[in-house]
This record gives C-alpha cells, sequence and structure tokens, in this order.
C-alpha cells in the first residue's frame, strides 16, 4: 500500500472516530445524533477513462468501497431522499491513482422498484476537484440496491456499476 493511500485511509479513520465520539456530546438529550439504521455500505466496480491528452493511459477497470448516511430530515421535495456520501476509490492506472470523495446525493422512485439518482460533490486525491453524476438504481429488495451510474470528475469520467446495503 502507498504512503498516499495510508494519508487517506488515516484521514477518513480520523474522520469517523472523531464524528463517533462528538456526536454524542452534541446531541440535546445525550442520544447520538447519527442513527445507525439510517447507514449503509456499499462497494462497486468502473471504467475509468482521463481526459488529459499527455498521459498514455487507456481506459482502466477500478473500485470502490463506500459509505451512506441518509438524511431523513432533508426533504427537498415529495418523494425525493437526500444522504451523504463518503467512499474510497482506486481508478486502476499503473501509476498511484486513488482518491478519497464525498458527494451529496438525492434519489427517488420512478416506478415500481426502478429508481434514479444524482450526486454532487468533491473527490480529494489523483483527480481532485468537482465531481457530479446521475443514474438509475434498483431495489432488489427492502436492504439491497443495485446502481447504474455516470460520474464525471475534473480530469476523467467513470462509467460505475454499485452494490448498496441499507443496515
Amino acid at each position: 500500500m502507498t504512503a498516499k493511500m495510508h494519508r487517506y485511509l488515516l484521514a477518513l479513520s480520523f474522520t469517523f472516530l472523531f464524528g463517533g465520539l462528538v456526536t454524542p456530546a452534541i446531541s440535546d438529550n445525550g442520544q447520538p445524533l447519527l442513527n445507525k439504521d439510517l447507514f449503509s455500505i456499499g462497494a462497486g466496480i468502473s471504467s475509468n477513462s482521463i481526459d488529459d491528452d499527455d498521459l498514455d493511459e487507456d481506459d482502466e477497470i477500478g473500485f470502490q468501497f463506500f459509505v451512506a448516511y441518509d438524511l431523513i430530515e432533508v426533504n427537498l421535495m415529495e418523494g425525493v431522499n437526500s444522504s451523504i456520501e463518503l467512499g474510497l476509490m482506486d481508478y486502476g492506472y499503473k501509476r498511484d491513482s486513488t482518491g478519497v470523495w464525498g458527494t451529496y446525493t438525492v434519489d427517488g422512485i420512478i416506478s415500481g422498484d426502478l429508481g434514479w439518482l444524482a450526486r454532487a460533490g468533491f473527490d480529494f486525491g489523483d483527480d481532485s476537484g468537482l465531481m457530479v453524476g446521475a443514474g438509475l438504481g434498483y431495489i432488489a429488495d427492502e436492504r439491497t440496491e443495485l446502481r447504474f451510474e455516470y460520474v464525471a470528475r475534473d480530469e476523467g469520467d467513470s462509467l460505475q456499476f454499485n452494490y448498496l446495503y441499507h443496515l
């Protein structure tokens, strides 16, 4: 594992540890601010391409792991759900190509078990900067969702297939 990856994992670990220690102290009634039933975990694979002509790299297959937290108090409109997602992605290139990302995500139902999603946030790593994306989701059961989405970043983009499990 590279030194850059260690820094990302250390920063992510510190964030979760700090959040876990501070949120009960901030809560009005002594209960944790974050409800464990609103967390989700996920993983996915992606086909990544870079928009830089100076680099001699083809599209690569990468992977990612992420966590999500549903924001039940944030209702933009009827039928639209909000969440915050944080993840670690390896873009699959030969050079060190990992990054930590965070997005605000909204989703809703199109019909039956088929839904839509959109995201906006930042990527901190190899392709630092703004990231936006949109896609479709399929609700396999009450805890499992499959997502197919396109995500664009400053220097590259990816076509992703993700699995999300609601805890």
